[in-house]
């Protein structure tokens, strides 16, 4: 076994040492990235939901989604919103434009 330092051990996001990182998969063409303006949760400070009401982001079971999708078509960050609820497997409300139920078909590829 080779001699290995502290220093020698590539940590991942899932904090195992030794294994290289996991590529970033995107399932939104032009989503935010590292190397752009908006990295981590900065985007949201520029969000349109962030400036309304939040029960139209997240209407009862039944409830119309039709006021947040209108929000979200003129929204600048609609697409690192997507890419936010894709990776973090947001089960509920709108994200970037669409409802779990769209998000769900957008992941099997059925969009």
């Amino acid at each position: 076994m080779a001699n290995t330092s502290r220093a020698d051990i590539v940590p991942t996001p899932l904090g195992l040492p030794g294994l290289p990182p996991r590529p970033h998969l995107s399932l939104v063409t032009d989503a935010f990235d590292a190397g752009s303006e908006l990295v981590d949760d900065q985007w949201q400070e520029r969000a349109l939901c962030a400036q309304t009401d939040p029960e139209a982001f997240f209407p009862e079971k039944g409830g119309s989604t039709r006021e947040a999708k209108r929000i979200c078509l003129g929204c600048e960050v609609k697409d690192a919103c997507l890419e936010y609820a894709l990776a973090n497997d947001e089960r509920f409300g709108i994200w970037g434009g669409l409802s779990e139920r769209e998000r769900r078909r957008l992941k099997r590829g059925v969009i």
